[in-house]
């Protein structure tokens, strides 16, 4: 495991970070929470804008996925490594696709939040809609927030 030190976030740029995120989420997901490997990695990951957050060294250790969807862009994906977790790396990613829907001028943004991360998003200006429903046998609720662009200032 890398040092601890200070976590910068980037998105993917090559073929080696998208590689990282797809393990860190296959460690997370599959081997951590029992989704199967085949409903991990879909056909979303070949259009979607992945970010990561990473160590001094290079090491990926926090990633999420952004998909369009006309006015709306989903979040998901959201996978920290165990060590890093609790340091508020998912909280920086998510205000990360906030920014990323201001400049797509999206009106907002939606996820698919396990009830056990649920706390986390509204923290970060989530609101739930609709009922439990279980995607990959753990418990999910769905969640948006609205993207609200500043607003300009007028000149007298």
């Amino acid at each position: 495991m890398s040092t601890p030190g200070p976590i910068s976030l980037r998105w993917v740029r090559d073929a080696r970070d998208l590689r990282a995120a797809l393990d860190l989420r296959i460690r997370v997901f599959c081997d951590e929470q029992g989704v199967p490997r085949e409903l991990e990695v879909d056909q979303h990951d070949d259009v979607a804008r992945h970010a990561v957050a990473v160590t001094p060294d290079g090491t990926v250790v926090a990633t999420m996925r952004l998909v369009a969807d006309g006015g709306t862009i989903k979040v998901g994906r959201v996978a920290v490594e165990r060590a890093w977790r609790g340091r508020g790396i998912a909280s920086r990613l998510l205000q990360r696709a906030y920014e990323y829907a201001l400049d797509q001028r999206a009106e907002e943004l939606r996820l698919a939040a396990q009830v056990e991360a649920a706390a986390l998003y509204r923290k970060a200006g989530y609101q739930e809609v609709g009922e439990v429903f279980d995607e990959a046998g753990i418990p999910h609720v769905w969640m948006v927030q609205a993207v609200v662009p500043p607003r300009r200032r007028r000149r007298p």
